[in-house]
């Protein structure tokens, strides 16, 4: 006698074993109100509260003490009533375009665009070819250093903006040394990767 077909890819003893696995933990969360994690299985008079007032994202950890603001954000985001930060308004992109292009620093563009991060800005200025005002930097005797600036300045963005990327003070702006950890990180930022070139050959 030949087996039962798979299910869902388990065979039939196997399809069992997860309808039961899932029946105990179904009844442990209606026993305690808790995920098997330990995490509160959210109410119906909570989800209520993020359906009323989701417009008003500040407020909500007051009106629900019980929850982070990181669970706050991810049930938000499973409900459905956030706007998915990777997509950009008409209005948005078009707002974009003249801070961007007179050099508004980044800081101060994350303020104009709550909720984007610094890499979506760049990227979005470079995908409808928004440029930086177009300053090329100039050389400081470090080769190492030049060549990331360059590189930054190639990729429209500014040396203000490369030290914000880095979470350096200052530095690519004004550097006077080899600050090998915020070179790495440029390095990473700019899709590049680095390489050392020896000057002469190895004494036999």
């Amino acid at each position: 006698m030949k087996p039962p077909p798979p299910i869902f890819g388990l065979d039939a003893r196997g399809y069992r074993r997860g309808l039961q696995g899932q029946g105990i933990i179904c009844r442990h969360i209606a026993r305690t109100g808790r995920t098997l994690a330990g995490t509160a299985v959210w109410t119906a008079q909570e989800i209520a509260i993020l359906r009323y007032h989701h417009a008003d994202r500040k407020a909500l950890p007051a009106m629900l003490p019980g929850r982070t603001v990181k669970a706050i954000e991810t049930k938000l985001g499973r409900l459905r009533l956030v706007r998915d930060q990777r997509v950009w308004t008409a209005q948005e992109t078009s707002a974009l375009r003249s801070p961007y292009r007179t050099g508004v620093p980044i800081d101060e563009l994350l303020v104009l665009f709550p909720g984007k991060s610094k890499r979506q800005i760049w990227g979005k200025a470079f995908a409808i070819g928004v440029r930086r005002p177009r300053r090329p930097p100039k050389p400081t005797g470090l080769a190492f250093v030049d060549d990331v600036r360059a590189r930054a300045f190639a990729c429209r963005l500014s040396m203000t903006d490369l030290d914000s990327f880095v979470g350096t003070r200052g530095y690519f702006s004004r550097p006077r040394h080899l600050n090998w950890s915020a070179l790495q990180q440029a390095i990473d930022l700019l899709g590049g990767t680095p390489a050392i070139a020896w000057r002469d050959s190895p004494v036999s």
